[in-house]
C-alpha cells in the first residue's frame, strides 16, 4: 500500500512539474492550473450563494414596515407613531443620530436591533432583561443582514429631511 501511495505521488509530481527547466520546474503545469482556477472559481460561487444578499435601504423599508417599526417611530421615524404616546419611554427621533443611545452608524444601529433598549426606569442590575424591561425589544430574530438593511434604511431616513 505504501508503495502504492508513493508511486502516485511520485507520478503526480512528474505530471505537476517539469524537471530541468530551472524556475519553470516549480510551476504547475496547465493543466493543473487549469483545475485549480475553475475549483476556486467553483468555491466563490457557492460561498457567495451561501451568504445571502448584501444588505440594502430598500430590503430595510420592507423590514422597517413589517416588524412594526413605524408604530413606535412613525412611518418617517420621527417618533410620531401611533403608539408612541402609550410607552413610559418616547421612541427616538431615528432623524436625529443625536438621539441613538449606542450610536448611529450600520453596525451600532444593527447590534441595537438585536440586544433592544433598556428602559432607564428599570433596575440596572439586572443582567438579562424580558420583553417587558425593555424600551425597545430586541428584534433577535432577524439575521443579522436584516438588521444592517433596517439601519441601512434608518441612516438613509437621516440623509432625507423632507
Amino acid at each position: 500500500m505504501r508503495a502504492t501511495i508513493l508511486r502516485s505521488r511520485s507520478r503526480c509530481r512528474h505530471h505537476m512539474f517539469r524537471p530541468g527547466e530551472g524556475a519553470k520546474a516549480r510551476l504547475p503545469s496547465q493543466r493543473w492550473r487549469l483545475m485549480i482556477q475553475s475549483g476556486l472559481a467553483s468555491g466563490l460561487v457557492l460561498l457567495a450563494s451561501c451568504s445571502g444578499r448584501a444588505p440594502s435601504v430598500d430590503q430595510g423599508r420592507l423590514l422597517y414596515n413589517a416588524n412594526g417599526c413605524g408604530s413606535c417611530h412613525g412611518s418617517s421615524g420621527r417618533g410620531d407613531g401611533p403608539l408612541a404616546a402609550t410607552l413610559d419611554v418616547r421612541p427616538a427621533n431615528l432623524r436625529e443620530p443625536a438621539q441613538f443611545q449606542r450610536g448611529a452608524s450600520e453596525v451600532e444601529i444593527a447590534r441595537t436591533l438585536a440586544e433592544g433598549v433598556v428602559n432607564p426606569q428599570v433596575a440596572a442590575s439586572h443582567l438579562h432583561h424580558n420583553h417587558h424591561e425593555l424600551a425597545m425589544p430586541k428584534f433577535d430574530h432577524l439575521s443579522d443582514t436584516e438588521r444592517r438593511s433596517i439601519a441601512l434604511y434608518v441612516i438613509s431616513m437621516q440623509a432625507n429631511t423632507n
